[in-house]
């Protein structure tokens, strides 16, 4: 058997067994705990939601449907995250929830000069992750980010995803994409987007990225603190969403891509995901 034949047939497989997208709303410590990962020199000792309803969490199985695929973990929206799945697509503006939350300080303190037209955020989804490292090792971890703000809205309602560790100051935001922006609709979609995602509802004509992130300098033994943070820009509507993984001590997670320093000392693996789809989208958007 040729291998183009082999290369097709285990594809087929592939596909065959992968199973749908499944979200799991919870705000559940343990679970959350249990599904960002942890291990070999990493334990997470407790995760607390510091902003947003119970909606805006949970934990999701399933996202293994090419050509996007990343291990099971946590979920965060700027609406309900059970909105996020393959089946919201084809639903006009779905996921597009307005949660009556509120924005966070440390979002909106570091919104100005790293995000794009950014006045305020809204509908943020704050988890507190505490971990113990057991030695000095750098930390890192797998995500997904996805918004229907894309393709219209992207430099007018830039969503965001960020992840503030050991502090909520500027020099404490660790998430970064391949250009080193902060993860971002429109500047970071525009180097690392696909819209063939067949997992989400963030798939033709939205869109989503898939990165790695990795602290270059490593952490010191003991308790650190990660918060991560996913919030709707300058109104409450058309919502985005972080899958976040594989929370490691040390860098390797098998993503491939170049290294990208940022001015922190802080690095990342971006997964150079190809496509881009120019579309003409007609909508009145209420705020």
């Amino acid at each position: 058997m040729t291998s183009r034949l082999w290369a097709g047939l285990i594809c087929m497989t592939l596909l065959a067994f992968s199973g749908p997208l499944t979200v799991t709303q919870t705000t559940n410590g343990p679970t959350l705990a249990t599904a960002l990962g942890g291990g070999g020199g990493l334990t997470i000792t407790s995760t607390a939601i510091l902003n947003g309803g119970d909606n805006q969490f949970g934990t999701y199985t399933g996202f293994d449907s090419l050509p996007v695929t990343i291990g099971d973990g946590v979920v965060m929206s700027s609406g309900w995250v059970t909105q996020a799945t393959a089946a919201n697509h084809d639903t006009g503006d779905l996921p597009s929830t307005n949660t009556g939350h509120p924005g966070t300080a440390e979002f909106d303190a570091y919104g100005p000069g790293h995000i794009t037209n950014f006045s305020a955020s809204y509908d943020v989804a704050a988890l507190q992750v505490n971990f113990n490292l057991s030695s000095a090792s750098q930390v890192g971890f797998d995500f997904v980010f996805g918004s229907i703000e894309y393709p219209v809205y992207t430099n007018n309602y830039t969503d965001s995803f960020l992840a503030f560790l050991d502090g909520t100051g500027a020099a404490n935001q660790i998430v970064f994409d391949a250009a080193g922006n902060a993860v971002q609709v429109g500047s970071s979609f525009a180097t690392e987007l696909t819209t063939a995602d067949t997992n989400t509802a963030f798939s033709d004509p939205h869109g989503l990225m898939k990165l790695h992130t990795f602290t270059m300098a490593p952490l010191a033994a003991g308790d650190h603190t990660l918060i991560f943070e996913v919030g709707d820009v300058n109104d409450h509507i058309l919502d985005s969403a972080a899958f976040i993984t594989n929370l490691h001590a040390g860098p390797g997670s098998g993503g491939t891509g170049g290294d990208v320093p940022e001015p922190a000392s802080l690095t990342l693996i971006g997964i150079g995901l190809a496509g881009f789809a120019a579309i003409r989208w007609n909508k009145r958007r209420s705020k």
